[in-house]
Order: C-alpha cells, then sequence, then structure tokens
C-alpha cells in the first residue's frame, strides 16, 4: 500500500482539518505524515501478528484473537500520536520561555534598525528553538516574502498565544515604524512575570505529580503483588468449615486476583488522567497511560513472582 492510498484512508476517518494540522505539529518536529503513516503500519502490522501468534497459541476463541489483534495494530499508531503531540507541547513550552528575552533583544535595537537585520539577530542568538524559528522567518524573506507574512507563520506554526504576541508586536512595529522599544519591554516584563508564576505551580505540584507516578507504577502493584503471591500459597483450610470446597476457594483467589489487576489499570488510567488534566494539557493522559500501565501489571507479576 504507497503513501497515498495510506493518506487517502487517513482523511476517510479524520477531518482535513485536524490531518493538516497534525502534519504542521509533524513537520515542527522534524518529521512527516508519511513517515507517521508508514510507520503506524509497520509497527502495527508487527504488533497484530504478534498478538495473533501469541493469542492462538494459548488456544482463545476467534472472536477474542481477532478485537486482540485490531487493538495491538491501533496501540503503535496510537502510542506514536500522543507522543508527537507531548513533543511539540514540550517544544512549544521552551519557545514560549524565550520570548522574554527574545523581545529584551529587539528593545535593544536602535530605532530605524532595519528588520531584517533585527530578525538576523534574533535568529543568531541563543535563544534555543525559538532562534531556529527566527532563522525559518529571515529564509522566507530572503525567499520573497514581507516580513509581515513570514512572522505570521511563525506564530501559525508554533500554535503558541504567547509566539503570536510576540510576533504581532513586531509587525506592529514594522508596520508603524515608531519607536517600540518601551512597548517590547514591558510585553517582556509581563510575560516574565507570567512564567515566574508558572514555574511556581509547577514547583507545587510536582510532588504530587511524582507521588502519583510513583505509586500507580511501582509500589501498588509492587504491595498487591507481595500480598497475592503470599495468599496463593494459604490452603484455607479453614474454609471448609462454611462449607466452601477446594473449587470454590479457588474460583474466590480467581475473583480476587481479578480485581487486583482491574484496580491497578483503573489506578494507573485515573492517575494519568488526573495528572495530565493538572498539567493542563489532557493529551498527555493517554501518553501517560500507555507507559503507566503496562509497568504497573509488569511490577504486579514480577513481586508475586517472589513469594
Amino acid at each position: 500500500m504507497g503513501f497515498v492510498e495510506i493518506e487517502s484512508a487517513a482523511q476517510y476517518f479524520f477531518p482535513k482539518n485536524a490531518l493538516r494540522e497534525f502534519g504542521e505539529k509533524l513537520a515542527s518536529n522534524g518529521s512527516s505524515m508519511e513517515r507517521f503513516l508508514r510507520h503506524a503500519v509497520l509497527f502495527g502490522f508487527a504488533a497484530s501478528m504478534a498478538s495473533i501468534a501469541i493469542m492462538f497459541q494459548q488456544g482463545h476463541a476467534f472472536s477474542l484473537i481477532a478485537l486482540s489483534s485490531i487493538c495491538a495494530f491501533s496501540a503503535p499508531s496510537i502510542f506514536n500520536f500522543f507522543l508527537q503531540q507531548y513533543i511539540f507541547e514540550r517544544s512549544k513550552a521552551k519557545k514560549e520561555e524565550a520570548v522574554p528575552d527574545a523581545l529584551l533583544l529587539a528593545s535593544t535595537c536602535p530605532k530605524g534598525t532595519p528588520f531584517t537585520e533585527i530578525l538576523g539577530m534574533l535568529g543568531k542568538a541563543e535563544l534555543g528553538l525559538l532562534s531556529a524559528e527566527f532563522q525559518k522567518a529571515s529564509v522566507e524573506i530572503e525567499r520573497a516574502a514581507s516580513v509581515e507574512q513570514a512572522l505570521r507563520s511563525m506564530a501559525r506554526r508554533n500554535k503558541s498565544s504567547v509566539v503570536e504576541r510576540a510576533a504581532g508586536l513586531l509587525i506592529q512595529g514594522y508596520k508603524s515604524g515608531a519607536d517600540m522599544q518601551d512597548i517590547f519591554r514591558e510585553a517582556a516584563s509581563d510575560l516574565l512575570e507570567t512564567n515566574s508564576v508558572l514555574q511556581e505551580r509547577d514547583a507545587a505540584l510536582v510532588v504530587e505529580k511524582y507521588t502519583l507516578l510513583l505509586g500507580g507504577g511501582l509500589i501498588v502493584p509492587a504491595v498487591l503483588g507481595l500480598i497475592a503471591g503470599l495468599v496463593s500459597g494459604f490452603s484455607f483450610s479453614s474454609l471448609n468449615m462454611i462449607g466452601l470446597g477446594i473449587e470454590g476457594r479457588g474460583e474466590m483467589l480467581e475473583a480476587v486476583l481479578l480485581a487486583n489487576k482491574v484496580y491497578i489499570a483503573e489506578y494507573a488510567v485515573i492517575a494519568s488522567a488526573f495528572i495530565a488534566f493538572q498539567e493542563g494539557q489532557s493529551k498527555k493522559a493517554v501518553l501517560y497511560a500507555s507507559i503507566l500501565l503496562p509497568l504497573s501489571i509488569i511490577t504486579y507479576f514480577a513481586a508475586r513472582a517472589l513469594l
């Protein structure tokens, strides 16, 4: 199946605007829609075949094998989708942190400095990923784009209100030709104050965040696994007094062990969702869950095997 066919199939299931926006994020991450779709098919097919082989070897019903293979095929692309979202958001946050420094640098330029020189200076400054964005804007201007077009393009591809605000101020200064030094400094001061408040909030939440991650991935599954391993070795002979035979005891133990697994899975999913919403990035919930859920299950079975 070629890329064109894969892309056409994707457009059948998802809106074109959503695909275009995701494609822009992939480009910002140094990837592409073609690479994403090819990896989705390749790794999805491999995971699906592995799932079918394992489920067939264990003698499961055909309907369960089919359902498992569909889930396995979808899992790599879903994980990669949220991973790409996370990478984009992390890059965006780093660019936003550098915006105040960029505005302060722009405010040091004398009145009448050509904007191409200002953008060139910002592109060469040590502003991390934001410098790369100004370099792209400079390249677009060299290719006959106007300063306004280049800055609006930068704001659009970064999908950041902070970057958009900075680009708007630069465009305002370019179009008016007025002395914008004071405005740049005031905007930089406001952004620095906002960033300071956000950093204080993040510092206050980091302990709670990692407590939930540690509890959901290691502590809770390990404790339940050790208890399950210990209880599995009991004879429960005293239960004969209430008429519960060997078969009944086995069924009760299986029910308890199943409840443990369900509880661990629920804890991992709820913890992932809570942390993601706490950070204000709901899309990261699936990313956290895709890591926390298998880690908690592996920890549970490893702890259970110790006893």
